[in-house]
């Protein structure tokens, strides 16, 4: 297959996710969009408003990662005021508090390794190695606070049920912000499904021997290209589904979908598994350079296949679609008529 060659300048990039916006906010405004139409009418869509109020999962779908903005070694200070347009309803006084609160009950009680996220950024995403056709707590690139396991405890706090540790989500107005979140997070193939590279730009299994964790190309961060990274890439969602945009078609799709099938508690687990499907298309004829290492981490070059973007919209139409009904389903698990 012809490639499409990326000459770009090799910049060493950290080792693990930085902000992690998977679909960007419009991306998971969509998914909350989709979710809301869904459930209007319902029982679930009521308990939706009693605890948003004015809000919607549309609207409360970016909580997850303006909270990125608050700083713990800056004494819990926000610092990304102005930055991000969806994020200006929360940066009042009182919603700046809270997203310090937030962040001060989940920074660092998950006990992160030195060359790893504080613990609530760790919350929106897995790396599984792709030689893998399913997700399974153990394999590198997965913890007890990976986005599997944050979907299952914002289900328990709104099931009214204890939350594992190490999550420590106040309420269930808080749960319902990341779940709603987290569902977006856990669509977007490259929160779930990762390659790792050796120096050479060759796969490697992590899981197969001692685990090079310089390995890792962190959800595509890792990998280079003329837009930044892969994962800035797949930041982006199609034009025809910019906020405002939705059209019907989306939520069409999403109303035919199935039910996830299986007991509540396996779904997120089942759509990592489908992430990681994604993932390999998404990686599917795709070449590496050799690594260059900098001072925070190796980095490499990636070559993408031509017609690329075809490929990347019809992958990111899908997901979308999914994540939308499924957090619908979820919630109407949650709160059933």
């Amino acid at each position: 297959m012809k490639k499409l060659l990326i000459s770009v300048v090799l910049a060493a990039v950290s080792a693990t996710p930085q902000l992690g916006f998977a679909w960007g906010a419009e991306g998971h405004q969509t998914v909350g969009a989709i979710a809301d139409t869904l459930l209007a009418g319902s029982k679930a869509g009521a308990q939706v408003k009693a605890l948003l109020g004015d809000g919607s999962l549309e609207k409360i779908s970016v909580w997850g990662d303006c909270v990125k903005g608050v700083a713990p070694e800056k004494d819990f200070a926000y610092t990304s005021a102005g930055r991000y347009p969806e994020c200006a309803p929360y940066e009042t006084a009182a919603g700046i508090a809270a997203m310090a609160d937030y962040v001060r009950r989940n920074n660092d009680q998950c006990k992160p390794a030195a060359d790893e996220e504080n613990c609530h950024k760790q919350y929106h995403y897995a790396d599984v190695s792709l030689q893998h056709t399913r997700y399974k707590t153990g394999y590198a690139g997965t913890s007890d606070h990976d986005v599997v396991h944050a979907i299952r405890a914002a289900i328990a706090v709104l099931q009214g049920k204890p939350q594992p540790q190490p999550f420590r989500f106040k309420d269930e107005r808080e749960a319902l912000a990341l779940l709603t979140h987290y569902v977006g997070d856990i669509h977007q193939p490259l929160h779930v499904g990762s390659v790792f590279l050796d120096s050479d730009g060759k796969l490697v299994n992590p899981d197969a021997g001692a685990y090079d964790r310089s390995s890792n190309t962190v959800g595509g961060n890792a990998l280079q290209c003329p837009c930044g990274n892969l994962h800035t890439l797949w930041d982006d969602i199609p034009q025809p589904f910019k906020r405002g945009r939705m059209n019907e078609a989306l939520g069409k799709k999403a109303r035919a979908l199935d039910k996830t099938a299986g007991p509540l508690e396996l779904w997120p687990a089942n759509w990592a598994d489908d992430a990681m499907r994604d993932a390999r298309t998404v990686y599917a004829g795709t070449q590496f350079s050799k690594a260059t290492t900098g001072p925070r981490g190796n980095s490499w070059s990636i070559a993408l296949p031509l017609e690329y973007e075809k490929t990347m919209a019809a992958v990111k139409e899908d997901a979308l679609v999914r994540a939308g009904a499924h957090l619908a389903q979820l919630l109407q698990a949650i709160w059933p008529e």
